[in-house]
């Protein structure tokens, strides 16, 4: 066999190599999160004619875990989210004993989790109101009533 086509055979597995320990090491990682840092939610924010509506995105966050906080000029949203894992699952195709599992990508947000957002003056940050919906928490503060 000549020295050029050995060359070549050599590539080629070295190739095929390098695709496969990528394929097995292939993790992917939004960014690392240092466990005792919180994470901000992502919010939408409307100004209403009779009050402004605050969006909050909490999707797999227990109501139970989550304390929000309305003072004059500011919302604070507050809490913790449990990392979500097929471990927590309990479906027909999971065990029921937990195995390891091998993480591919890790993206979703968990653990303490702290938003504040400043709201215009002129609202009655004493009759807020909050609702549930869809993994979303919409909260309402209405304009303070005109004499």
């Amino acid at each position: 066999m000549s020295r050029k086509i050995r060359t070549l055979r050599l590539r080629l597995i070295e190739d095929q190599l390098g695709e496969l320990a990528y394929q097995i090491t292939k993790v992917h990682f939004a960014q690392f999160q240092d466990s005792a840092a919180e994470w901000q939610p992502h919010v939408n924010m409307f100004q209403c004619a009779t009050c402004v509506r605050i969006c909050v995105e909490l999707a797999g966050v227990e109501e139970d875990n989550v304390e929000i906080e309305v003072r004059r000029g500011r919302v604070r949203i507050q809490g913790y989210r449990e990392a979500p894992e097929p471990l927590h699952q309990q479906e027909a195709t999971f065990s029921t004993a937990p195995k390891p599992v091998r993480v591919i990508a890790m993206e979703i947000d968990h653990g303490r989790f702290s938003r504040e957002v400043e709201i215009p003056p002129g609202y009655d940050y004493r009759r807020v109101t909050t609702k549930w919906e869809n993994g979303l928490v919409w909260i309402c503060i209405p304009r303070v009533a005109q004499a």
